[in-house]
């Protein structure tokens, strides 16, 4: 079974030249691929609502809906810029929402799968603003007020908190993630995570750690087959 991972596109207009690639290689593999694991942050900005989307989204939206319509099941790791993710993804696309972690069994290989934002227990501070941000009042209150203005805090936000810049690429996140992801192969084959921009591979006898690239201008991705 033909599986692809991909994370951190933080798609916003779809003018963008990531955009777009995503758009044609999602295209592609319609019809050739069993499962699509999206691991966080494929959004620039997103919060579900249950009769509407963001309209910038369509593009991006209709190839995963075509995906979802020709067989291909659809998994969706929350990450710090797409959570929440409400009726389309759940129930449009049926697809396995991930809000933290979890283990999913796929082609007689368990795969343990996070976004990667959780793995430094240190950041107290984000753990608590991450927790509000996903609160019942925060969501209730998004629910009452038009989408149009959510959108445009959304974005405000993000712009105030940095875009990903090249230069955190000099940040080396194996002494963050192997030691973690070590703890989660007691319990799987592999640990597959997104959130650091820097692809890292290590195959060793315990498992198979995966750190995946980003979807902005390294247009990588994994496939299991």
């Amino acid at each position: 079974m033909r599986a692809v991972f991909i994370a951190d596109a933080h798609l916003r207009h779809p003018t963008d030249k990531n955009y777009q690639k995503l758009v044609d290689f999602l295209d592609a593999q319609i019809g050739r691929l069993d499962g699509l694991f999206l691991l966080g942050d494929i959004f620039e900005f997103w919060i579900g609502y249950r009769h509407v989307v963001f309209s910038s989204y369509l593009p991006v939206l209709e190839k995963l809906h075509a995906l979802h319509t020709s067989g291909c099941r659809i998994f969706y790791v929350e990450g710090n810029h797409d959570f929440n993710l409400g009726p389309f993804f759940a129930e449009t696309l049926d697809c396995q929402i991930i809000t933290d972690e979890a283990v999913v069994d796929w082609d007689g290989r368990k795969i343990w799968l996070c976004h990667g934002d959780l793995i430094n227990r240190e950041l107290k501070g984000y753990r608590l603003l991450r927790a509000f941000w996903r609160s019942l009042p925060v969501r209730t209150l998004a629910a009452l007020l038009p989408p149009d203005a959510v959108w445009m805090f959304g974005t405000w936000l993000s712009d105030k908190s940095g875009k990903y810049k090249t230069t955190s690429r000099s940040f080396d996140p194996r002494p963050l993630v192997f030691p973690y992801a070590d703890q989660c192969l007691r319990q799987a084959d592999a640990f597959i995570c997104g959130h650091f921009h820097q692809p890292t591979l290590r195959d060793e006898e315990l498992g198979t750690t995966l750190i995946l690239g980003d979807c902005i201008d390294q247009y990588s991705y994994a496939e299991l087959v």
